[in-house]
């Protein structure tokens, strides 16, 4: 079994409203102007089951590393967060590479964008390796960084995808 730092060997990409409005993601390329996402419901995972997990912690509190995060609201499920996931799940599977921007350089902002999530906020979490909803998740609380961004109580919504064995987790606020 690969260890935890080889399959969460990933940044954690986070935008807030304060300092990263939509519209606004400076890194995006031009090419990324013409990107776009088909909305789908369709990715490869238990989104239920993933939902619960997220929320159950949310809900409940839990500490990420050493720091204590209090209980927040639960997200729901969105279809084009989903749909951005599974863009760069499907890339990621394709280089064999975990990695938060496309071969164009589009970001998670972009990739949200271009599937019509107009986001005031959003993050990504990635993983590699796992082969269950319940063992990626166990994976991101454990990292501190990728719980901080599960906690977050700026973030109202999320979707999920899988690709082979690349993870991908988007979590948004409109």
């Amino acid at each position: 079994m690969k260890s935890l730092t080889n399959q969460m060997m990933c940044l954690v990409v986070l935008c807030f409203a304060s300092s990263c409005k939509k519209g606004t993601d400076t890194s995006a390329s031009e090419a990324s102007t013409t990107l776009k996402i088909e909305a789908s419901t369709t990715t490869n995972i238990n989104n239920d089951a993933l939902l619960k997990l997220v929320n159950d912690t949310r809900l409940a509190g839990c500490t990420c590393g050493t720091t204590p995060m209090p209980a927040v609201a639960a997200v729901t499920w969105n279809a084009n967060l989903a749909s951005a996931a599974i863009y760069q799940s499907n890339y990621m599977a394709s280089i064999k590479q975990l990695v938060h921007t496309s071969g164009k350089g589009e970001t998670v902002g972009d990739r949200a964008k271009a599937a019509g999530y107009v986001w005031l906020t959003v993050g990504e979490n990635l993983a590699e390796g796992q082969t269950t909803e319940a063992q990626v998740f166990t994976d991101w609380i454990k990292s501190e960084s990728h719980c901080k961004n599960i906690m977050n109580a700026s973030f109202k919504e999320m979707g999920a995808a899988k690709s082979g064995v690349y993870w991908v987790q988007v979590l948004g606020a409109r």
